[in-house]
């Protein structure tokens, strides 16, 4: 099984776009096996991309 972490910026959730976003996934024959909300701080961030400095 593929894993595959999507970002979804602040903005989309200020313009309610986070349902339409996972609508599209959906529509492709994607699936959500977990969902969680954070805000990403620096330590998060470098935990995910720990080559990206």
């Amino acid at each position: 099984m593929e894993r595959t972490l999507v970002l979804i910026k602040p903005d989309a959730f200020k313009r309610g776009l986070v349902g339409e976003i996972i609508t599209r996934f959906e529509r492709v024959g994607l699936s959500l096996e977990e969902m969680k909300i954070v805000n990403a701080t620096t330590k998060i961030v470098g935990q995910q991309y720990p080559d990206d400095k």
